[in-house]
């Protein structure tokens, strides 16, 4: 407890319950005495304690007692790192600047860490420089103010043992492997890297983010393959089997690791970054831990290499151990496997972090953003020469270049403020499930109020896996429940509270370290009642270390005659519309004139984080029109979705639907959509994430606003489909079309209204589902086409997961079990036939696009139609489609009569089919008579036509005759000659994807021109046969094979593609070496070098292998060294 400067710790006896016990020490602060900075500890003398405690006793039970200066609350993992001694030793409260208070909490992953810095959730914390990529794409309001280290060795990919490499992970006639990681951490970053230099995309492997304790859990519980990971879960993993298997090839391995992936140029380590208004506000404080981190890396550096004060067994090793583990006592196994992971890393000094050829964080920062880019983790694009400044900026050096060598070099060994025996207070939960909400249940609320907590009680956690409900009932029950929230500290975004009216509506959700300085609303219903509040915790707990924070919630009931004011303006919301934000669920009657819906009160730049608000819209008419008049949230990541009807989805209500209604529309990011028309009623929701507010916008505003009233149903589009938008504007498909009926072929598009031919760009994040049905006797598959096919497709180092993908509906009409088919971008020709066994002929298609286009894709037109025995989809029962796209998709010609002689030409996608039988029914009865006047002039043409298609018959054979010898080149062969005569030569090498935009002088689409000297020594090595040739200088040497067309990094081993582009012309004669010429053959005789892809013409075939032939199409050159 504190009291009057002074902080007593307890000498003898146990350790209140939820508090680690620690050594007696009584601290008193000379800032607190008025005396020096530098604080003075004493031993109390037995007879002196016993007072103290006799006073301690009188006074009332302490919570954790609020700070009386600054308190800072700093993010760490449980990694093994040197810092750990700054945390377990309380160094920092021990020895303070002034009088702030120092408490770490444990983070999950630095991708919940960056939302609670940019929240002030955080003031401080240790970082991934991935998690801090995303973070500074996302224009986070934080900085990085040091390096913590390089990854090293100390993360990896571990997997089965069965699995021997990366492409092991892809299903090959078995299910593809399921392979963890935390989101958006440095180890997603690297299993996003393994699976993109595998060649591999997002669809090849089963990727499910979890947090450590969780990956360890599943490991052991057999229900993934393996884990990005790093500290105590990759260890786990390496030590103990999967799934308690006895099987040698269920052991744990590591496949690839951080330094492996690091020589493919995806460099991860840690920093140390600080909120932007901590860093203005308290810059001495930041200077204060960046320097006492450092003091214990530097520490490291030196005396693991010189001295045993970091060997296995020693103090300092034990302390690390202890944060590791969160155990009194690790085992000697935890000892040496922290020992072992300590030397994994690479800790970089305070000169190194500051050399940008050590680690140039900015440029280091941008790449990881844009692979991120590329890897569907991020929205928006970060590359360009013009946010290079952006990036230089989130690295504020401020701190690392006002330190002095006296400020980190003494070693601790010299220091006596510093003790490695002290042990900081640990926050844990209370043992049972005492804590876990004693009073929830139901509750009677008076006027005078009732007052009820988590349970937990201070310096204890509060109890995890919580899910508790309050039921406050009004006293007289024609009262209206009052909830005014006066403490709540939970770990954001999962911990928190909700409050719901009598209807089971949410009324509103808060999250997260609501302090002091924070006023939350007084939170009412709108309808007299009983309100029901629900406490929900997860499983993780942060484990606060030093000083302890009171935890949890509180909350007082009352009941009063008033209602809540329902005259708030829009985006505003509390019982007396005093908070300038969206809250919970707010019933909406559209009328003639337009009312509004907004995320925040007009004039504030920033919605709130972690948002969650929805509108119930009613109309008077069966529609209902939606206008955005203002757009701008988190592209990606923030989404304003529309339901059908008045149902509120899950997360809105205090009990899940039974069906979750149909979603009709979803909006993020800027742009505008037209004006909506659906049929009323609708539901509206907001939600938003913990992060990137200010990165919305031209001017840093942000939000979104709906004007919304009653309107008539306009024209439809759809045609034969049910459109969940009744109108004609939207450019793009949306939600579930169902077409009713069944249907031999049909068509869809991921355009409305029209084709994709005339789209731009479809969005990103958005499903749409078409549902239909083909006739199922017989049917044997589907077979698709497509005239219009522009989606994206995975490349070389870009991922995606847009496809159009079929399955069979379910007995509830919704796609059931495995995909049956699936279409992918880059498919070409955009033709495919599935061969499976149908259920039934009902199927449902679904189009889902991921988080970005990084080039623009118009979308596609794809017709349909059912496969019957083994024919084509043209015969039995199918149908004839000609001229569709420019080609016959289906043969209309000699094929016709089995499809009862009738043939569809459509001229667009929304053409309606015809009825043919009526057709033919007029025509005929209309025009006999005229036909028998001119069937005379007929049969005359007809044998005129006849013996043209004699004539063309006869060329047709002679055409088939002629191709029988063209042949497609699988196999790059030449003969053998001489090297061409000497030449100039331009010289390149290949870039990696996220690193392109750092050259300005590229050869499309990856080559990066060497200077003119070094070029020209690389074509003087190349035409003298050499066999390799080094350029550089160390540490940037490379070793250069010519004729192998490999440059290979002497540092690293790393090897880039070479590629050779000779200027002088090439001689008539051969040009390559390769097989020996036949000797029958004159040497005068050109012969052809052959790349994959050509065509050729093949005359006369002899028995040796060779030919004689003619070149008939020159495959492009695309592949180096040939």
């Amino acid at each position: 407890a504190k009291f009057h400067g002074f902080e007593l710790r307890s000498e003898t006896g146990a350790a209140p319950q939820g508090v680690r016990r620690r050594d007696a020490v009584l601290r008193v602060a000379g800032s607190d005495l008025g005396l020096p900075h530098s604080s003075l500890h004493y031993q109390i003398k037995p007879t002196c304690y016993q007072t103290m405690l006799a006073r301690l006793a009188l006074l009332p039970a302490l919570a954790a007692a609020a700070c009386a200066g600054k308190q800072v609350r700093v993010g760490t993992f449980g990694d093994t790192n040197p810092e750990a001694l700054v945390v377990m030793s309380d160094w920092l409260n021990t020895n303070k600047v002034a009088n702030e208070c120092w408490t770490f909490y444990r983070q999950p992953s630095g991708g919940l860490s960056i939302a609670k810095l940019d929240s002030g959730d955080l003031d401080m914390a240790l970082l991934g420089s991935t998690p801090y990529a995303a973070a500074a794409a996302r224009r986070g309001r934080l900085k990085a103010v040091s390096v913590a280290h390089l990854k090293g060795s100390s993360q990896a990919l571990v997997t089965r043992a069965r699995f021997n490499e990366p492409k092991d992970l892809a299903p090959n006639g078995t299910a593809k492997a399921t392979i963890a990681t935390p989101r958006t951490s440095t180890t997603h970053y690297i299993a996003l890297a393994v699976i993109a230099n595998a060649r591999m995309d997002l669809t090849d492997v089963n990727l499910v983010f979890m947090s450590p304790n969780e990956i360890m859990a599943a490991w052991d519980a057999g229900t993934i393959d393996g884990a990005c990971a790093w500290g105590t879960a990759m260890q786990h993993m390496l030590n103990n089997p999967w799934g308690g298997s006895a099987a040698a090839d269920d052991k744990g391995r590591q496949m690839v690791s951080a330094s492996t992936v690091a020589e493919w140029d995806y460099r991860t380590g840690n920093v140390v970054a600080a909120s932007d208004d901590f860093i203005a506000n308290h810059a001495d404080l930041v200077e204060y831990l960046v320097a006492a981190f450092e003091r214990t890396r530097h520490d490291y550096r030196i005396n693991s290499l010189t001295s045993d004060k970091w060997a296995d067994d020693s103090d300092y090793n034990e302390v690390v151990a202890r944060f590791a583990t969160l155990s009194d006592t690790p085992t000697s196994q935890e000892k040496t496997d922290t020992y072992e992971l300590l030397a994994r890393f690479e800790y970089l000094s305070v000169e190194d972090q500051l050399k940008a050829d050590k680690i140039d964080l900015p440029k280091m920062t941008q790449d990881s953003a844009y692979f991120f880019y590329e890897q569907k983790v991020l929205a928006e694009d970060p590359s360009g020469a013009d946010q290079v400044s952006h990036y230089e900026n989130y690295y504020d050096k401020t701190i690392l270049t006002g330190l002095t060598t006296s400020d980190y070099e003494p070693l601790l060994a010299t220091d006596t403020a510093f003790s490695a025996t002290n042990e900081a207070d640990v926050q844990e939960e209370a043992a049972g499930d005492g804590d876990k909400c004693p009073t929830a249940g139901s509750r009677t609320a008076t006027t005078g109020g009732t007052t009820f907590t988590d349970g937990s009680s201070s310096p204890n956690a509060y109890a995890a896996g919580a899910d508790c409900k309050w039921t406050i009932n009004p006293s007289p029950s024609s009262y209206y429940v009052n909830i005014d929230i006066t403490k709540l500290m939970s770990e954001q975004p999962v911990d928190g509270l909700e409050v719901y009216d009598k209807d089971g509506d949410l009324l509103a959700a808060f999250t997260g370290r609501l302090t002091s300085t924070v006023t939350l609303p007084q939170i009412r219903s709108s309808v007299a009642g009983a309100v029901t509040v629900r406490w929900s915790t997860d499983n993780y707990d942060e484990n606060a270390i030093g000083e302890l924070e009171d935890v949890g919630f509180e909350a007082t009931a009352s009941a009063g005659m008033s209602a809540p004011n329902t005259g708030c303006a829009a985006g505003t919301s509390g019982a007396s519309c005093e908070y300038d934000y969206c809250l919970g669920v707010v019933d909406e009657a559209s009328a003639t004139l337009a009312n509004t819906i907004r995320s925040q009160a007009a004039g504030t730049s920033a919605y709130a984080p972690n948002s969650r608000c929805g509108w119930r819209i009613t109309s008077t008419t069966a529609h209902v029109e939606l206008k955005f008049t203002e757009l701008a949230i988190e592209n990606g990541f923030d989404f304003v979705k529309i339901y059908e009807g008045a149902t509120a989805p899950t997360g809105f209500s205090l009990t899940a639907p039974a069906a979750e209604p149909k979603l009709l529309y979803a909006a993020t990011g800027s742009t505008l959509p037209p004006k909506l028309v659906f049929a009323a009623p609708v539901f509206v929701t907001f939600e938003s994430d913990g992060l990137g507010n200010t990165a919305v916008g031209a001017t840093g505003d942000g939000g979104f606003a709906i004007e919304h009233k009653v309107a008539a149903k306009p024209a439809d589009c759809a045609g034969d489909w049910t459109s969940p938008v009744a109108n004609c504007a939207l450019d793009h498909c949306t939600g579930d079309a169902v077409r009713a009926g069944v249907h031999s072929h049909g068509s869809f598009s991921s355009s409305s209204g029209k084709s994709a031919a005339d789209a731009t760009d479809y969005l990103a994040k958005t499903t749409c589902r078409w549902f239909f049905e083909v006739p199922d006797g017989g049917l044997a598959g589907l077979s698709f086409r497509a005239p219009v096919w522009d989606v994206e497709a995975s490349g070389t180092l870009t991922s995606t997961t847009d496809a159009v993908e079929i399955y069979q509906q379910g007995d509830d009409g919704a796609p059931s079990g495995d995909a049956v088919a699936t279409l992918k971008g880059g498919d070409d020709p955009a033709d495919w036939d599935f061969d499976f066994s149908a259920t039934s002929g009902k199927f449902v298609a679904v189009f889902a696009s991921d988080l970005n286009n990084p080039v623009p894709k118009k979308g596609f037109d794809l017709v349909y139609a059912g496969k019957y025995g083994s024919a084509d989809a043209g015969a039995n029962g199918g149908f004839c489609l000609c001229d569709f796209g420019g080609n016959c998709a289906w043969p209309c010609d000699e094929e016709a009569p089995a499809c009862g002689g009738t043939c569809h030409v459509p001229t667009s996608k929304d053409e309606a089919e015809i009825d043919l039988g009526l057709l033919y029914g007029l025509v005929f009865g209309l025009f006999v008579p005229l036909l028998c006047v001119i069937g005379l002039a007929f049969a005359r043409y007809r044998r005129k036509i006849q013996g043209k298609l004699k004539g063309e018959r006869a060329e047709l054979k002679k055409f088939k005759d002629s191709i029988v010898g063209m042949r497609v080149v699988t196999k790059a062969v030449a003969p053998a000659a001489l090297p061409p005569p000497p030449g100039t030569a331009r010289w390149y090498w290949q870039e990696s994807a996220p690193r392109l935009h750092t050259h300005a002088n590229l050869k499309p689409p990856h080559w990066v021109p060497y200077d003119a000297s070094t070029s020209a020594a690389l074509e003087e090595s190349f035409q003298k046969g050499w066999e390799t040739i080094l350029i550089g200088t160390a540490p940037r040497q490379y070793k250069i094979y010519p004729r192998r067309m490999k440059q290979v990094n002497e540092a690293t081993g790393f090897e880039r593609e070479l590629l050779r582009e000779a200027t002088a012309a090439r001689q008539a004669a051969d040009v390559e070496s390769g097989a020996p010429r036949p000797p029958d053959v004159d040497p005068d005789e050109p012969c052809m070098v052959l790349r994959v892809g050509s065509i050729v013409q093949i005359a006369r075939q002899r028995e040796d292998g060779w030919a004689f032939g003619s070149l008939t199409m020159e495959a492009p050159v695309t592949q180096p060294g040939l």
